[in-house]
């Protein structure tokens, strides 16, 4: 089986909100979209395009057919330089210190101090449906990313990757593959409906590598060869000198029943002590081969 390889840039027009534990009454915000609500939001754009008037979309049949052929990777800030888009990539190192480095850069910025280029808070609180009116006891405040840098007033950008399955008989680019006509618009995070969470697809091109990373598009699952984890992953067999985090995903199915991840899985940007083959996932996961 042989997969297709592209880099595809979107453009943040709204605030973004990709929720995470929450700390206190504040509700925190990842600063990267996983692989899983990149297929959450193709799968229902796809299926309502491909929906008549008169029948429901399938959702499930849509999502079943996009784990199939297409395996995503995360999307990362990024801000623009001429007329590339560089990403921001977060790294653990000694100590467990979360860091973001530019990809075509060296130097290192502290997470707290790289939340604050990009985040800002709204208020938010839960309505009393027989009173129409704010329940008490839940104003709380959550964190977005916004559309522009706060350093410099340029556009946010989310880059990433998009693997497709060779054998599904394309030969034309990835937005193609996803849909005729293809999503330009998505609604991704929370609270959509409020106006939140809107990217816009700018760029959609050929790629050799994942961040510089070395990859094989000859396998069943696509294999990344790295020591720097991009994604949610599952911890290798044996690994000295782990540098990173784990944590517990959760998450809803189609039967609206939530489901968390049995095992811990490493968080992105954590660092094992020699570069191993990591295959991508359907979940978008990473597992050592």
């Amino acid at each position: 089986m042989a997969w297709s390889l592209y880099r595809w840039v979107w453009r943040l027009e709204s605030p973004l909100h990709i929720g995470m534990a929450p700390a206190g009454n504040l509700n925190r915000t990842r600063l990267y979209v996983p692989a899983r609500n990149l297929w959450g939001t193709l799968t229902e754009a796809l299926a309502q395009s491909m929906a008549s008037v008169n029948t429901f979309p399938d959702y499930q049949r849509v999502g079943d057919q996009l784990k199939e052929g297409i395996r995503f990777s995360y999307l990362f800030p990024a801000e623009q330089e001429g007329n590339e888009w560089k990403a921001w990539l977060p790294h653990y190192k000694t100590g467990a210190e979360l860091v973001w480095r530019r990809e075509d850069q060296t130097a290192d910025v502290a997470d707290r101090t790289f939340r604050t280029r990009l985040l800002s808070t709204r208020p938010g609180t839960a309505i009393a449906p027989d009173s129409d009116t704010a329940q008490e006891a839940t104003l709380r405040e959550f964190e977005v990313i916004g559309p522009y840098w706060r350093s410099n007033q340029s556009v946010v950008g989310l880059v990433g990757y998009v693997f497709v399955q060779s054998s599904s008989g394309s030969t034309g680019t990835c937005c193609q593959l996803l849909g005729s006509p293809p999503p330009e618009l998505l609604l991704i995070g929370g609270d959509t409906k409020y106006g939140l969470g809107r990217i816009l697809r700018i760029n959609c091109q050929n790629a050799n590598d994942i961040f510089g990373c070395k990859v094989d598009l000859n396998q069943n699952d696509p294999v990344v060869k790295s020591d720097h984890i991009l994604a949610h992953a599952l911890p290798p067999a044996s690994s000295n000198n782990f540098k990173g985090q784990y944590e517990v995903i959760a998450g809803w199915d189609y039967s609206k029943q939530l489901q968390s991840s049995r095992d811990l899985l490493c968080q992105p940007g954590s660092k094992t002590d020699q570069q191993q083959d990591w295959k991508i996932l359907n979940t978008g996961y990473w597992q050592t081969r």
